[in-house]
C-alpha cells in the first residue's frame, strides 16, 4: 500500500480509523503518535469539518478503541487464563489484572478484593470504602478464577510493601 493524498481523504470521509492511522504510518514511516496523526490530518484537510475529524479520530475515538474485546480476547487467550474468556465481568477483572500488572503502582493503583458477593477492584488504603471502586465478576460460580486473581494481586501487594 502506498500514501497518497485521495486514499488519506477517502479514508477520513469513511471515518475508517485503521486505515488512517495506516496510511499516517506509511507516510511517516514508523508507528505514528496521536499528535503526529492529528498534524498530518490537520495538513491534508482542505475544510474546517474535516479538522475537526481529525481531532476526534486522533484523541477522542482512539480512546474508545484502545481495549476492544478482540485485542482482549487476544491477550488472555495467550496467557494462562484464556480458559476464562466466556464472561463479560471475567474479561474485566483480566483487564483490571493487566492494568494492575502493567501500569507502574501508584496513588490510584486498584488491587483485587473479595466482597461478599463479587470481586472488586479498589485502592488498596481506602478498600471497599472506596467510592471509585470496580465491581466485577461474582464469587459464586467462578471461586477458581477469583481465587487466581485474589492471589496474584497479593503477590503485587506483597512486591510493592502496599
Amino acid at each position: 500500500m502506498k500514501f497518497t493524498k485521495k486514499a488519506f481523504r477517502d479514508a477520513l470521509k469513511g471515518k475508517n480509523q485503521t486505515e488512517v492511522w495506516h496510511l499516517a504510518a506509511i507516510k511517516i514511516g514508523r508507528t505514528p503518535s496521536q499528535k503526529e496523526v492529528y498534524g498530518l490530518i490537520q495538513d491534508i484537510s482542505t475544510t474546517i469539518r474535516e479538522s475537526r475529524k481529525a481531532y476526534a479520530m486522533a484523541y477522542q475515538s482512539q480512546r474508545k478503541t484502545r481495549f476492544e474485546a478482540a485485542e482482549l480476547m487476544a491477550w488472555y487467550k495467550r496467557g494462562a487464563y484464556g480458559q476464562y474468556g466466556d464472561s463479560h465481568y471475567r474479561s474485566v477483572a483480566l483487564h483490571m489484572l493487566r492494568r494492575l500488572l502493567t501500569e507502574k503502582h501508584g496513588n490510584y493503583t486498584k488491587v483485587p478484593m473479595l466482597g461478599h458477593t463479587h470481586l472488586y477492584f479498589c485502592s488498596p488504603s481506602y478498600g471497599h470504602a472506596d467510592y471509585n471502586k470496580v465491581r466485577t465478576c461474582a464469587i459464586e460460580g467462578n471461586e477458581e478464577f477469583v481465587n487466581k486473581i485474589v492471589k496474584i494481586g497479593k503477590n503485587f501487594m506483597e512486591k510493592h510493601n502496599i
